[in-house]
């Protein structure tokens, strides 16, 4: 008995100086986000547009890719190419992110031209089937309404056959990107370091 109140005290101490021994480890966390890539998979490519004149709700497909190019302390950076049945050409815009050490992330979308906010989606870190995916949502004017979508955003590597040919658009990843600027990076002019 004695032996299992040593063990668990041990174990308690040991979680406790982990966990207030090292806050750089918890606001690292994420930093493994830098350069990679996101993309809606097949079953995601479906959003909801909403007409204002007539207040009408369509089904519309569309996708999304980030190109994530930074990190730092919880923030990343980079740019976001979206594509949609009813535009000709890509939206490029670039992304400011926060993803909390449990996975909480919060997104701002800024226009690459003109730098006006876009949107503001949400999302969760969640592991299906042992790989990270990113739980994103969100609702932005366009077209003289709304779209809303949501998505288990995935990555994708060159190893994989999305990086070669994307759900809906049929394009790689590489050429998707082409059309708009790459992300930016995070500017730290004093060195800080967390």
């Amino acid at each position: 008995m004695k032996i299992k109140k040593i063990l668990t005290l041990a174990v308690s101490i040991a979680a406790f100086s982990f966990s207030t021994s090292s806050p750089a480890v918890a606001y690292n966390k994420w930093s493994w986000l830098k350069g990679t890539y996101w993309i809606v998979p097949t079953n995601g490519i479906y959003s909801i547009a909403q007409q204002a004149d007539d207040n009408s709700f369509t089904v519309i497909r569309g996708q999304t890719v980030f190109s994530i190019t930074d990190y730092f302390n919880g923030y990343f950076t980079g740019a976001v190419v979206v594509k949609i049945t009813t535009a000709e050409v890509p939206s490029c815009q670039f992304v400011l992110g926060q993803v909390t050490p449990e996975g909480q992330v919060y997104m701002t979308m800024y226009e690459t031209d003109s730098g006006q906010v876009r949107n503001n989606p949400v999302g969760t870190m969640v592991k299906k089937a042992g790989k990270w995916t990113m739980v994103n949502q969100m609702s932005s004017p366009s077209l003289g309404g709304t779209i809303s979508h949501w998505a288990y955003m995935v990555q994708s590597t060159p190893k994989d056959r999305t990086w070669y040919s994307l759900p809906f658009v049929n394009e790689s990843i590489p050429d998707f990107l082409s059309s708009c600027p790459p992300g930016p990076m995070i500017d730290n002019p004093m060195g800080l370091t967390p």
